[in-house]
């Protein structure tokens, strides 16, 4: 075979798979960023956004903490079709919601409320990007993986001379090596 017909296949090959891989490839860098900022702290879950209230409640009438009680707090914040269990402890009463919770001091009538709120795409992006769905869908991603692989080989071929592989591309390639050896001979 011709190295003309060989170059031309080369780049028909890297920009089909470059098509077929684009889709999970925004998915897996979007969620990655969302996920490597979440273990540094700069969420407080990559799925759910959470966000903190401060309300007042009444108290118990006489002082006794039971399901009456903790549905007439939960009409007062709105949330009564979100309840899921409650406890109560020395001077407090933490009723726990599906969206939540709601933390009163019992000797104030003072209560912080917790809403989360569920970050849709995100959620379903790191759902993909953890393989938690499994199954058919680890195939998928293999799938997935074979074509990144192509694509990164096929993608040094795709020019030629002074830019291409035996060029510039052949410096660039070995940055693009050596950078992650770095950060693993600096790390561990």
């Amino acid at each position: 075979m011709q190295a003309k017909t060989l170059r031309r296949w080369n780049n028909v090959l890297h920009r089909d798979i470059g098509y077929l891989c684009v889709g999970m490839t925004l998915i897996y860098a979007i969620s990655g960023i969302v996920l490597n900022h979440f273990k540094s702290g700069d969420f407080q879950h990559p799925d759910y956004g959470k966000t903190y209230a401060d309300v007042k409640v009444s108290l118990p009438k006489d002082g006794k903490v039971d399901q009456t009680y903790v549905y007439s707090v939960l009409d007062q914040v709105k949330q009564k079709d979100h309840f899921k269990s409650y406890i109560t402890g020395d001077g407090y009463v933490q009723i726990f919601l599906t969206t939540g919770f709601v933390y009163i001091d019992l000797n104030t009538g003072e209560a912080e409320m917790e809403r989360k709120t569920t970050r849709y795409v995100i959620k379903e992006m790191n759902l993909l990007h953890y393989n938690n769905l499994k199954k058919l869908y680890t195939w998928f991603s293999d799938l997935y993986a074979v074509g990144l692989i192509l694509l990164a080989i096929t993608g040094l071929f795709v020019l030629r001379g002074k830019n291409g592989i035996l060029g510039r591309g052949a410096w660039l390639t070995a940055i693009g090596i050596i950078l992650p050896a770095l950060f693993l001979l600096f790390y561990m």
